[in-house]
């Protein structure tokens, strides 16, 4: 992501780099396994919590295990959370931007355990279900912030302002990817996900009756269509805002969108004319994921600035026995 000139130089946040990055990527991978428990109708596979049926190795039962592991590698994710928190408060104290958001990121993963909880013994309410994945996106970007911030420093200046538009124009298209995932949660929890089974709105011989499912169901639709709409303008618009010695993130992150949103529509399609079979319901949740963590990088590169670039970040990475021999090399 970073350009070859930009990878030199002192990297005092390289290990909360690394591991922000794996908790994105460990997140993300959590999110696919929800997909897969929804999809299956394997949420209420263990109808207690945190245990299944009081037994913390369920059954060999193929449904449970889907509902039982996601509880377990959300524990996991969690504790990377933990970790990260840590790692920031003892290493970084100096960095307020960065523990902090660490911080945030920790009582939201709690927040979201209880979330999880009142999803299994409330039987998969609609609102909480989609409380719960528009959760899981808000601690995605709070992972990709904090991998941001913690990026190698800058070698050499480039187009600044251009980096502002493409974050600005990204953080705009975050907010509809936001609004139309929570959409499309409460389309499925809420039974809409196939009211029409035709594209690219529904058949002539499906009368409209104005039910909530319907509404739901078209809303999603043409909200669908106006996210691919707003991600093929961030990619244009960041191509064409691209000059050189500004960094390829630039325009190689919103093209990465533009890819996933082409085939976000054709799963969505896919859902569509295959009542939302298995395989398409469970992609078509992980490539939304996808995409929503793709323009929260673009909108977190062009918005903030390297830690490291800051003086004080130079001083940190200068440990104290080196600072004693420096002192001493002056006296």
């Amino acid at each position: 992501m970073l350009d070859p000139a930009e990878r030199s130089g002192p990297d005092p946040f390289r290990g909360v780099r690394r591991l922000a990055t794996a908790t994105v990527v460990a997140t993300l991978v959590l999110i696919a396994m929800g997909g897969a428990v929804r999809a299956t109708d394997s949420g209420l596979a263990c109808p207690d919590w945190p245990a299944c049926y009081g037994q913390w190795i369920p059954p060999a039962d193929l449904n449970m295990w889907l509902e039982h592991s996601h509880r377990l590698w959300a524990g996991v994710v969690g504790l990377l959370i933990l970790w990260l928190t840590a790692l920031t408060l003892v290493r970084h104290r100096a960095q307020p931007t960065l523990w902090r958001l660490s911080a945030v990121a920790l009582g939201l993963v709690l927040i979201q355990a209880g979330l999880g909880a009142a999803v299994v013994l409330l039987h998969l309410r609609a609102g909480l279900v989609t409380s719960h994945l528009v959760m899981s996106w808000v601690i995605v970007a709070c992972l990709v912030g904090i991998a941001a911030l913690s990026r190698r420093p800058r070698v050499r200046s480039g187009d600044v302002e251009v980096e502002r538009h493409v974050g600005r124009w990204s953080a705009v298209v975050a907010v509809a990817v936001l609004v139309q995932g929570g959409l499309g949660s409460q389309a499925t929890g809420r039974g809409a996900a196939y009211v029409f089974n035709a594209l690219p709105i529904w058949l002539a011989e499906q009368p409209w009756t104005g039910h909530v499912r319907e509404v739901l169901h078209v809303t999603h639709r043409f909200a669908g269509y106006l996210v691919a709409g707003l991600v093929a303008w961030l990619a244009l618009a960041a191509r064409r805002r691209w000059r050189t010695g500004s960094p390829r993130w630039v325009v190689v992150v919103p093209s990465l969108a533009l890819v996933l949103v082409v085939v976000q529509v054709g799963l969505g399609i896919s859902n569509v004319l295959t009542r939302a079979a298995v395989w398409s319901a469970i992609g078509h949740l992980t490539v939304a994921s996808w995409l929503w963590t793709a323009v929260v990088v673009a909108a977190a590169l062009g918005l903030t600035r390297p830690l490291a670039d800051s003086p004080r970040a130079t001083d940190d990475a200068v440990s104290r026995p080196e600072r004693i021999e420096i002192e001493e090399g002056a006296r």
